[in-house]
Parts: C-alpha cells; structure tokens; sequence
C-alpha cells in the first residue's frame, strides 16, 4: 500500500501512526452509519426543503434537538440564539472533544435544481449548510450507538448564523464551552473538491476579515489627506478587489476601496481587509503609518479591527493526527492539501478556535461524473449526498483518535 505523505510528515515531527486505542470501535461505528444512509439523506432533503437565513433557524434547531433527544443526548437549546448543543458522555473516562455544524441557508431566488427543491421562496442551501448539520446528527447517533465503549465526552455544537458571522461570538457568550470545556473541536465545509475527498492544510486555511476606519479632520487640505490615504490603503494590497473570487496565496491581503463620507467637517474612508495570521503583522504596521499621512493641518486618525470575522487557523499537531486518522478510513491520498485561499470566503470558526485548538476541513461535494459541482453560492450549486456517509465516517475516525489520545 503506498504511504500517505500525510504518514511521514507525522513521523517526521514525531506523532505516532494512528493506532486507534479504541480501534474495534471506529469499524462498528461505520457499520453503523452505513445503515443510517438513507436516513440521513432523508433528513438532509428534509432541512434543504426548509431552508432558514441566520437567526431564523428556529424549525432546524428543532429537528436537531429533537434527534439528539431521541438519542438520548444530553441537548441544551437557545444557545446563543437558535444554537443548540449536544452533550453525549462515553462509559469510559476520556477527554472532551467537539464537533461544530452550521445550520442556516442564505437568500437566493435562482431555481434549485434538485428535485427536493426549497419550498421558500428566495432562500435555498447553497452553501451545505444543510450537509454540514446532517453530519453532526449522523456523527451523534453513530458515536451514541456505542456510548457504552466510547472513551471521553463529545460536544456537538449546531451553530446559528455563520453567513452573518454572529452565530460562533454568541455561542461562545452565551457558554457553550462552559461545561464541559473540550480540549479540540473540529468542522467540515461543503467544497468542489470530488466527492470521496477531505481538503485541509495546518496553519492558515481561510482569511479572516478586518475592518479599518480612518478619520481625517482638522483646518488643513482634507482632500489632499484623502487622496494619500487611498493611495497607502490599496499599496497594502497583494490581491486586487478585481480577482475577490480567484485562489491566491495564503499571505494574501485584500483591501477593499474605502467608502467616503463627509460628516461635521470630518472626513471618514471605511470598508474590510481580508488578511490572514501570515499578514495581517504587515497590515498592522501599514495601518499604524497611515497616521502620519496628515497634510498641512490636517489630522489623520486611523482605527483597525482585526478579525471581525474570524477565519480559520488550524492547530499543526491536531492538523496531521487528524488528517492521518481521516486517511485511515478514505485511504491514502484522499485528504488533500489546501496550497491557496479564495479571499472572498470566510468563517467564522475560527472564533472558537480563538479559545480551543481545531481542525477544519473541507468536504469534496462535486461529482464530475453526474457533472454536478458543489461551489458554495452559486446558482447551480449542488452537494452529491455520498458526501454525508464519507464526512461522517471521517469525522468520526478524526474524533475517536483525540478521544483514545491523553
């Protein structure tokens, strides 16, 4: 069998192969997904044909809740708005992990084209929102199947409102990590890799979006000040607005041009940066000097926010145990490297990876064959649901080797 090279990194910074000390365990939980296929294929057509925006998930959260109930889960609901948490605790003592899975849809009025098409109008899942949660529920009934032999606690955290960005900030607000606190958390995202296929890199794996404001006042020439301050801005570009939807390397930064307002005397440019860790040491620096770009009397005030969306960061150890316990069970060569970024995609996982160590993956949806192409927000998007089964039983091999590691 050919080695992973995903196998020799982990040599090489000295984490064993993965051994699975529950490894009896992970088969017996594919077999036992695999039963539930159709299952959940049917709750995931379930919540695409009632797709809710963020902040409106209120059936979904409901049907999430009602299954982990059934499973007999421990479910807190109204977590930070429509969150809903579960808490499943193993017959053996172990560590507390956590899986996350964002719930809402987003507007559009374009035709579905899958025969179990949105019923509301103008809303419809085309992001694999929809996938995303019906992984965590396929995820909480195959790990509690076999709770008796399961080693530690997993918490599964369906978050509200990741397309507006508020949904992770108000889960954490609101304590879903309070009790108990896990020491990992780990995601999927729908994405036009092939089906069969997880895609992952350590370190930067999607940019976070800043926010900057500059103020210029004072009795010297503002429209001078203005000028030089949009100069400055777009010289701290390395990606053009232009090419917002076209890979780019991961020191990317994308400044977007400054919107321009005159009140009581003060002129005020505004808009987002979209930077990753690699850069924004850069940004920060650029940003600090715009303050002395003041003309003649004037006085230039520059304001950063970093992060406003978080982005993705993940932990290096947790990347390559997590990407060799995913190849254990898709096989060599199908969790793939993620080498540049789209900057117009963001995340806001990255906030609860501000406060634990993660992993996040994206999930080959596309299938060439059937000519289908899972490109989250676009009209045609569709998510070839033998993606459910691959997502689930990864994850839940990516799980159970945290679980059986101190």
């Amino acid at each position: 069998m050919r080695c992973s090279p995903w196998f020799a990194l982990a040599a090489a910074v000295g984490i064993a192969r993965p051994a699975f000390a529950q490894e009896t365990l992970a088969p017996r939980i594919g077999a036992t997904l695999a039963g539930l296929e159709a299952e959940l294929i049917a709750f995931r057509r379930d919540l695409h044909r009632h797709p809710e925006v963020s902040g409106a998930e209120e059936r979904t959260a409901s049907k999430v809740a009602e299954r982990l109930r059934a499973l007999g889960i421990e479910t807190r609901t109204g977590v930070g708005g429509h969150g809903v948490v579960g808490v499943l605790r193993g017959g053996r003592p172990g560590p507390v992990v956590a899986y996350r899975a964002d719930m809402d849809a987003v507007y559009s009025s374009d035709p579905d084209p899958v025969e179990f098409r949105s019923m509301v109008p103008g809303v419809r899942h085309i992001c694999g929102h929809d996938v995303h949660t019906t992984i965590g529920i396929a995820l909480a009934a195959g790990l509690a199947s076999h709770r008796r032999d399961l080693a530690g606690t997993v918490l599964f955290v369906f978050q509200p409102a990741e397309e507006r960005a508020t949904g992770a900030l108000a889960m954490l607000a609101a304590g879903v990590f309070r009790d108990p606190p896990p020491v990992a958390i780990y995601g999927v995202h729908t994405a036009p890799f092939p089906v069969g296929q997880l895609a992952t890199i350590a370190g930067d794996m999607m940019s976070g979006r800043d926010r900057y404001r500059v103020a210029i006042h004072g009795e010297g020439d503002r429209g001078a000040a203005t000028a030089a301050v949009r100069t400055r801005l777009a010289a701290l570009g390395t990606v053009a607005p232009a090419e917002i939807l076209r890979p780019a390397p991961r020191d990317l930064v994308l400044v977007t041009p400054p919107q321009v307002a005159e009140s009581a005397g003060v002129t005020l440019l505004s808009g987002t940066i979209m930077a990753t860790s690699l850069s924004r040491p850069a940004v920060t620096k650029g940003m600090r000097e715009i303050g002395a770009l003041a003309q003649g009397g004037t006085v230039v005030t520059p304001r950063y926010q970093p992060k406003t969306i978080a982005g993705v960061f993940n932990d290096s150890a947790l990347t390559v145990r997590a990407t060799a316990a995913a190849e254990q069970v898709l096989g060599a060569g199908n969790v793939v490297p993620v080498e540049v970024i789209v900057p117009a995609f963001s995340e806001d996982f990255g906030s609860f990876q501000d406060l634990v160590p993660g992993v996040f993956f994206f999930l080959g949806v596309s299938n060439p064959a059937k000519g289908t192409v899972g490109m989250p927000h676009t009209p045609d998007y569709v998510a070839d649901e033998g993606a459910i089964l691959v997502g689930a039983r990864a994850m839940a091999a990516v799980l159970l080797d945290r679980l059986g590691r101190p």
